[in-house]
């Protein structure tokens, strides 16, 4: 491989990163070609009016030891220190998740990384507990690395780690930050035309890495609709009564910021079913799936076996934690979700062995196992079911879960089913019997809908763009990786076809 490649990353967040270290990894060995890799990313603006105390003394801190938080590489903004420590992740998902650093340079790992700076994450984030003046959960402790940690102190090893990287890039590859957005791309045959406020760049791939964004918001909701990223586009001037959409890791993280940090006074957290994610708990014994296995999915892969697989399995595994199994139907219809939570923590408090603590990475990771096997329609079916059962085994961190249910119990968080409305004028929300309901101020954390400026493009060998729109660190890692062998195997394809091309003209001459 010869020549001159020029491939630009768009995003310096966690899909940013993830490309980049494996572009670098795969073409470490390949020292014929000159590398060079543009990374966009504009400087974050953070809103610091709308920050708590304990978020603004963070920042502060961070600026004294010469870092500066608006240019933080790696994490992006869910995992920008500016985050305030309730929004947290297991520290068991850091372990499985990815280490873009694989050549380890320093030797450092994300519970070594912990370890060795305790003094700065002890100034950073007292005890790992929630902000100052807000209910502590008793785990939440620097010996806490094993469960749950701010998602701020993990964007900080990923800077580290950037930093790592960087410094030990072979000779053949050159990194240029550009501290600003894409704004636009035009690809054609051979290169892409990429555009910034600025400047104008002819690059050979293009890797969109902005990862996801939330719904545009209408101009008419200004000052009462916010998203729930970045969390400093709301904060003290917040109304006593809120409406956040979405029951997920981060409707519950934003709900329980709103209610401790910012003085609400009462939060009704709205989700489709009137149900929310459980707190994940690692099992200290042993569980192999009987049933919901790629290997009986094979011999039938459609999604109606999927299905009866799945109520199978956890027949089965409710047998072998011995708890009574409540059926199918009741465990998709919860009815009284606080007490649903309550018994949930009570029965993982005693033993961790519940079923949905086995089963949750068999089922999360099932369809990604199994999609190779099914048509299309049938591909749908098996996310469709995934989908359903999702509230069961999508986690949070058990310190969240257990503020949630002290919240409930407390009755300043509701939990309502609706579907927000993002065609009306005014911020509505819509029950199951057709009332309306019009909050003051709505948070979205509805998940993420893919960017779509610019425009993404299918993972071929013949495109020369790229997208990672993964949605959790190892759906991130996985497409990180498989786009950079496809840049790496098709620039070594290029150039066969080039040397090829050379000897035949050479011949013919």
């Amino acid at each position: 491989m010869t020549g001159h490649v020029r491939i630009a990353i768009a995003g310096a967040g966690i899909s940013g990163f993830a490309t980049l270290g494996h572009l670098v990894e795969n073409l470490r060995a390949v020292a014929s070609a000159k590398v060079v890799i543009y990374w966009l990313q504009p400087p974050r603006e953070i809103q610091t009016h709308n920050l708590s105390a304990a978020q603004c003394d963070r920042l502060a801190h961070l600026k004294s030891i010469g870092l500066d938080p608006a240019q933080l590489f790696g994490g992006g903004q869910v995992y920008h220190p500016v985050q305030p420590s309730l929004f947290t992740f297991n520290g068991s998902s850091a372990a499985r998740g990815f280490n873009f650093v694989s050549q380890r340079y320093d030797s450092t790992d994300y519970f070594e990384w912990v370890q060795a700076n305790r003094p700065l994450l002890a100034t950073l984030y007292p005890d790992f507990a929630p902000e100052t003046g807000q209910q502590r959960h008793p785990v939440h402790t620097l010996d806490d690395i094993q469960g749950t940690t701010p998602r701020g102190a993990y964007g900080l090893y990923l800077h580290d780690q950037f930093l790592a990287l960087k410094a030990h890039l072979p000779k053949h590859i050159t990194l240029k930050i550009i501290p600003e957005a894409l704004q636009a791309s035009v690809h054609t045959e051979k290169t892409v035309a990429i555009e910034t406020s600025t400047r104008k760049l002819s690059v050979d791939y293009l890797v969109q890495a902005t990862g996801h964004r939330f719904a545009e918001l209408r101009p008419e909701w200004a000052g009462r609709v916010f998203t729930a990223y970045p969390c400093d586009r709301y904060g003290q001037n917040l109304p006593q009564q809120i409406a956040v959409v979405g029951a997920g890791p981060a409707g519950i993280e934003v709900a329980l910021h709103a209610l401790h940090n910012l003085q609400v006074e009462h939060v009704t957290l709205v989700s489709r079913h009137a149900q929310s994610r459980l707190p994940q708990i690692e099992p200290t014994d042993p569980y192999k799936c009987q049933w919901f296995t790629p290997e009986k999915m094979r011999l039938q892969p459609t999604a109606e076996n999927a299905k009866s697989l799945l109520r199978k399995e956890l027949a089965a595994c409710y047998q072998a934690c011995n708890l009574p199994y409540p059926g199918w139907e009741k465990l998709l219809k919860i009815e009284a979700y606080p007490d649903f939570l309550r018994q949930y923590l009570q029965t993982t408090e005693q033993s961790p062995n519940h079923p949905f603590a086995h089963l949750v990475r068999p089922v999360m990771s099932f369809y990604d196992r199994v999609k190779d096997w099914l048509p299309a329609d049938e591909q749908t079916g098996v996310l469709q079911l995934i989908h359903q059962v999702k509230p069961l085994f999508a986690t949070q961190s058990r310190p969240c879960a257990e503020l949630m249910l002290a919240a409930f119990q407390s009755k300043r968080l509701k939990l309502i089913a609706g579907d927000f409305l993002p065609a009306q004028t005014t911020p509505t929300i819509v029950r199951p019997d057709g009332t309306q309901i019009h909050p003051d101020c709505v948070i979205l954390a509805t998940g993420f809908v893919q960017s779509t400026s610019p425009p993404c493009y299918s993972q071929l060998r013949n495109t020369r763009c790229y997208s990672v729109i993964g949605t959790s660190l190892s759906s991130v890692n996985r497409q990180a990786a498989s786009i950079a062998n496809t840049i790496v195997e098709t620039l070594a394809f290029d150039q066969a076809s080039r040397s090829t091309k050379e000897r035949v003209s050479a011949h013919c001459r």
